[in-house]
């Protein structure tokens, strides 16, 4: 199965993410689909895979959870609830 582009009531747009290193440099790129092993799983984590929330409609607070629909190509919809932690050391998060 692969995971497609997702959505999110929080903001206007999200994307898939990946991080590789160029060199000394991390370096971000968008990703149109992610594939999934069959029975298996993939991890979205900071400084790998993740979901980036651009145009956020408010700041989001670490400890709380957002709404997010992921669109598998064979399973379809699926909404979860994905927790929001803060990686920063600091207060909001930016994405």
């Amino acid at each position: 199965d692969a995971l497609p582009i997702s959505s999110s009531p929080v903001a206007g747009e999200m994307q898939l993410h990946t991080m590789a290193m160029d060199g000394n440099v991390m370096k971000m790129r968008e990703v149109k689909s992610i594939d999934v092993p069959a029975n298996g799983s993939v991890e979205l984590k900071p400084g790998g895979l993740h979901l980036m929330f651009i145009d956020l409609k408010s700041p989001l607070k670490a400890s709380e959870s957002v709404p997010v629909k992921l669109k598998f190509q064979k399973a379809g919809e699926v909404e979860v609830k994905m927790p929001v932690k803060d990686i920063s050391g600091g207060g909001h998060l930016k994405h």
